[in-house]
């Protein structure tokens, strides 16, 4: 696995845009087997606050808005692809802590919940669909930080760090673009 941030070379997005905060990535590995602890990342993995719904939400926006903004659209797909990135990094712990990292959450009851494409915002404009995305991520940090308290690893712990500083420079990308296209102008 590689320590660097994915590639993102196809972008044409402004230098200004790092899609990754430019740090490295700590390197994959756990204390030991920990089901409990793999069960709480595959919410962060495929619940309904999660990667995976991360990747798909940017993708669909990416998608549906590259005709409307190039932008705003270049950006979503260079967000997509470190959201990729994490979903890879969370797969790989989830493996090593003894759990098959199928893109599902097990419920209190042990019930699996697969993902579902009921959990993406797909939204009708480009403003409604970056509040929606910054919200996403605010919503993830929470769910890292909470998991943080919760795992008693110090490696799971670096990882959980990481992908936060990423999420961190998202809502900062986003917010430009926020400021940039959705702010009322007063003239």
């Amino acid at each position: 696995m590689s320590k660097e941030p994915p590639e993102t070379k196809g972008c044409e997005t402004p230098s200004i845009y790092k899609c990754a905060y430019p740090a490295p990535y700590p390197e994959v590995r756990v204390a030991g087997p920990n089901p409990k602890y793999a069960q709480l990342l595959l919410e962060d993995y495929a619940g309904m606050v999660s990667e995976m719904t991360a990747v798909t939400q940017y993708s669909y926006h990416h998608f549906v808005l590259e005709d409307e903004n190039r932008e705003a659209a270049d950006l979503l797909s260079c967000i997509a692809l470190v959201e990729m990135h994490h979903l890879e990094i969370l797969a790989e712990t989830i493996l090593l802590l003894g759990v098959d990292p199928r893109y599902r959450t097990i419920e209190r009851n042990n019930a699996e919940r697969y993902w579902d494409a009921t959990f993406v915002f797909y939204g009708t404009a480009l403003c409604d669909r970056l509040t929606a995305d910054v919200a996403s991520e605010w919503a993830a940090i929470a769910n890292y930080r909470k998991h943080q308290r919760m795992i008693d690893d110090p490696y799971v712990k670096r990882i959980l760090e990481r992908i936060i500083i990423d999420e961190l420079q998202h809502v900062v990308l986003f917010n430009r673009l926020i400021d940039k296209y959705c702010q009322p102008h007063i003239p």
